[in-house]
């Protein structure tokens, strides 16, 4: 007969907002996270549990029942007892059945702590974390790391639920996914708010505001022809909704709002970063040289982040100028480490936009959990946190 496990009580981790049923499903998250209870291991009874926690009873046997029906308790047949369920598995690991299923985009960084707080790495990664600080089982796939069987296999395991992080109203399977998730009862939070993410729970940063806030600086500080300086025509929604809050902040101040200037060709192929830098560098030149020829010279660059504002620096100071006083360079993400460009450039925009992914990852994490719980209203819900504005000194 196996031994029940002793009970041990951590104030520390019990919020006095939580509902007593919520307390109980949480206190058994955690003892089965922690190996407290192991799995297969016999639950104390209804009322120890109520005991410990300081609860009625009935409430506690109730939160069993649902715990049951989450695959977190199993009832043996012909008895009263319960016990913690089963591990699933998924492509070898083992998993509780409620844990939690995050499905990134190419990882370009595995260690959170030396990934940036601006790239998707990190948002992914930061989820776990989040996730698991909260007791929770957490699986993190990419497309390329889904197990054999791929989504099949992730939706056999029946997952407690799923948090796709990146922006994925492009991406077929992480649609797809939602889609599945949706299907099966499975809560789902997203990441982004693209028109086909509204069915779901999600968490995002405001694109279109962190670009008016932009816009409003720069106007702010006495320029008047900004010039949207994306490398390739805005095609994904969150381009899109930076153009849009350029285009408010101008309208609203009088000024007339200018197309964004393309300037490099999708799919080129380079040797290098170095000759990928020069590359770009000569084909921001080139637009910035045909902008001054057709008599619209910018006196400011609102450019899609703080990567692709390098070569933009470079070309204005292949021009003569300087790009803190003749022609404002803008960035976006506050890539003050990491960025793609670090080997060949240390030049830094002069404003620009940290979406605190730190923030997007908590929010997505309660989120999922909060829908897990059955605390969050049927309709799907939206967490939006504030951007930060950052002048950056030279």
């Amino acid at each position: 007969m196996k031994k029940k496990p002793t009970m041990k009580r951590n104030p520390a981790v019990e919020s006095p907002l939580e509902s007593p049923r919520v307390r109980v499903l949480n206190w058994l998250k955690r003892s089965l996270a922690s190996g407290e209870i192991p799995r297969g291991g016999e639950l104390p009874s209804a009322r120890a549990i109520a005991k410990l926690l300081g609860i009625a009873p009935n409430t506690a046997a109730t939160a069993l029942s649902e715990a049951e029906e989450q695959g977190l308790v199993v009832c043996r047949a012909g008895t009263n007892r319960r016990y913690a369920g089963e591990v699933r598995k998924v492509g070898g690991d083992s998993l509780a059945s409620s844990a939690v299923f995050v499905l990134a985009g190419q990882m370009s960084f595995t260690d959170i702590a030396t990934a940036p707080s601006w790239s998707d790495s990190f948002l992914a990664l930061d989820v776990v974390r989040s996730l698991s600080l909260r007791g929770r089982s957490v699986a993190l796939y990419t497309p390329q790391s889904l197990p054999a069987g791929g989504l099949d296999a992730i939706f056999e395991a029946r997952p407690g639920g799923m948090v796709v992080t990146n922006s994925v109203s492009g991406d077929p399977l992480a649609m797809e996914a939602l889609r599945r998730c949706r299907e099966a009862g499975i809560p789902a939070v997203a990441y982004g708010n693209a028109p086909e993410l509204r069915a779901f729970d999600r968490a995002y940063s405001d694109h279109r505001a962190g670009s008016r806030d932009l816009t409003r600086w720069l106007i702010a500080h006495g320029r008047k022809r900004i010039v949207p300086f994306f490398p390739f025509a805005p095609t994904r929604f969150w381009e899109q909704e930076r153009i849009a809050g350029y285009e408010e902040a101008m309208r609203e101040a009088g000024l007339e709002p200018v197309a964004s200037k393309p300037f490099c060709m999708p799919g080129i192929q380079v040797p290098g970063l170095i000759e990928y830098f020069r590359i770009n560098t000569a084909m921001s030149l080139s637009a910035l040289v045909t902008m001054r020829r057709d008599g619209d010279s910018p006196d400011a660059l609102l450019c899609l982040n703080d990567d692709w504002a390098r070569p933009a620096i470079a070309a204005v100071k292949e021009l003569g100028l300087d790009a803190r006083r003749d022609i404002l360079v803008a960035g976006y993400d506050n890539m003050a480490k990491g960025s793609g460009f670090d080997a060949v450039s240390m030049e830094h925009p002069t404003v620009t936009v940290d979406k605190h992914n730190e923030r997007s990852a908590e929010d997505l994490a309660a989120l999922v959990l909060a829908r897990m719980d059955g605390t969050l209203p049927p309709e799907p819900q939206a967490r939006i946190h504030k951007h930060e504005l950052v002048e950056v000194a030279q």
